[in-house]
Order: structure tokens, then C-alpha cells, then sequence
């Protein structure tokens, strides 16, 4: 007796450690603590199956649109760092636009975490993954060619962002599903803010403001992680800023497959068989 046919929800998932563990799978050591958004499925959509593919993300101005080039270290160079999780030769490239996807889930995590540096002469930034670790001749080479370029303005990313989001919807005809991040941390009970204005925190709440702002305008969708570590209290969902428990991985997936069903997706001609 043949096996039912599932239908493929394709999703391409452009970020870190926020929409990897709670579409792919999150592990602690060698132990797989949450296995992704298809124990979801499973239980309320069990006709259905997600195939994700993920990227990582330096930084959401570093994924080129169709045709489009952006400038980034030299290769030879690129491919000699020692960057850990964001290869330097990768950081301004994409696939996502090489095939159809019906879900794009990007987040604003990049952005608002990592720090860049910029080539002295020819401008382009670098994420230096891993710096702390890097070997004599590589550190040595970054201090004399870069400095230090900071964060991401806040309206960089709502401007990489609007680009973003229209080219995929002109390109691609997929949905787009936007992470943002949950400002507190565990245990923290800060109550005046002075002398703390450009905390993560703060910036954190910044961007949060500004993403749903640009969701009016826009459209996508906004995967709430900061609504849903407040619902189920920070101290037992949260670890830090960007990382969640298992059991906060699980809410965020749930909550991904909320609005991809009030999104239709699931409806029986919007994807195809396994």
C-alpha cells in the first residue's frame, strides 16, 4: 500500500541561530533539543511537509537582488580568514533567488548584532566572525587594511529591508515572514535607563518599532519573538538575547505556522507533492 503524498511547503530561511533552531533544528552539545518546524506540521497540518533550506546572514544589505553585485573582500583574501559560521567569501552572496520558494523568513538579528568593520580604501564592510580567534597574520592584516564601522544604522536596515522584501515578492511570489527579537534578558530588571541609551536593549526595542512600521507599509508578516517570551515569561523561554530554550524554539515554529495558515499556504493548491 503506497504511502499519501504530502505537499511541499518550500521555505528559504535567511538568518542565524533565531530562524535555524526554530525551522531546522536547535542542539545543545550533540543533543538535537528542538527538531524544527515539521513537529509542527506533523501534528497540526499532517499533510504538509516544509523543506527549508537555510543561509546565514552577516547582514540583510549584504544579499544581493537579482543581478546585482555588491563589493566584498577581494577572494583569495576572503576565502584565507578565518571566519567561522559567516565564511568571508559568502557574506554578499545569496541563492535565494536561483529557485522558487513560497516562503522567505528573513529576521533583523543581523543587523542589530553584528558589528562590521570597513575597508579603509575601497568601502565595502566585512563581518570579522570569530575575530577573537583568528590567527597572527590575519588579525594583523584586517587592523592595517579596516576599521571599525560599528552596527547597522537603524535606517539602513529598514531601507535594505523595503528592497528586499519587494524584489522577492517581484522575483520569487513568496511569502515573506520577518523575525524580530525579544529586548529582555533573563534575570534583568533594569528600570532607568540613563547612561544605558545605546544598550542592546534599547536598540533592540528601536528596531522592533520601526519593523512593524515598515510591515504597514509593506505587508509581510512579523514573527513576534518579542510578544512570545513576554506571553511565556522571559525567564523560562529566554537564555540571552538571541538564543531561546527548546521550549521557546517550539512557540516561535508554532507561530510560523499560525500566520502561514492565515496566509493560506496550506490551502490545497499552494504547494506541490513530495
Amino acid at each position: 500500500m503506497s504511502r499519501p503524498q504530502r505537499r511541499v511547503l518550500r521555505i528559504f530561511a535567511k538568518g542565524n541561530v533565531d530562524v535555524r533552531d526554530s525551522l531546522l533544528w536547535s542542539r545543545v552539545g550533540d543533543r538535537v533539543e528542538w527538531n524544527g518546524i515539521n513537529e509542527v506540521l506533523r501534528v497540526q497540518q499532517p499533510g504538509v511537509l516544509a523543506k527549508v533550506r537555510h543561509e546565514t546572514c552577516a547582514r540583510l544589505d549584504f544579499i544581493p537582488r537579482p543581478g546585482e553585485v555588491l563589493a566584498g573582500p577581494p577572494e583569495e583574501r576572503a576565502k584565507s580568514l578565518p571566519c567561522h559560521v559567516h565564511a568571508a567569501h559568502l557574506q554578499h552572496r545569496t541563492a535565494l533567488f536561483d529557485g522558487p520558494s513560497d516562503v522567505v523568513v528573513l529576521s533583523i538579528q543581523p543587523d542589530l548584532l553584528h558589528p562590521m568593520v570597513r575597508h579603509k580604501e575601497e568601502g565595502w564592510l566585512l563581518l570579522p566572525d570569530g575575530f577573537p580567534n583568528w590567527d597572527a597574520e590575519s588579525k594583523a592584516w584586517l587592523r592595517a587594511e579596516c576599521v571599525n564601522a560599528g552596527a547597522t544604522p537603524l535606517e539602513t536596515t529598514l531601507a535594505s529591508l523595503e528592497r528586499l522584501v519587494l524584489a522577492i515578492e517581484e522575483h520569487l511570489g513568496a511569502h515573506v515572514l520577518v523575525y524580530n527579537l525579544s529586548p529582555a534578558l533573563p534575570g534583568e530588571r533594569i528600570h532607568c535607563f540613563v547612561g544605558a541609551e545605546e544598550s542592546v536593549g534599547l536598540r533592540v526595542r528601536r528596531f522592533n518599532v520601526a519593523l512593524a512600521d515598515l510591515s504597514s507599509k509593506l505587508g509581510f508578516s512579523i514573527v513576534d519573538v518579542e510578544r512570545i517570551a513576554a506571553a511565556a515569561g522571559t525567564d523560562q523561554i529566554k537564555v540571552d538575547i538571541p538564543h531561546l530554550t527548546a521550549r521557546g524554539w517550539q512557540l516561535v515554529a508554532e507561530e510560523v505556522v499560525r500566520i502561514l495558515s492565515e496566509r493560506g499556504c496550506f490551502s490545497e493548491d499552494a504547494a506541490g507533492a513530495a
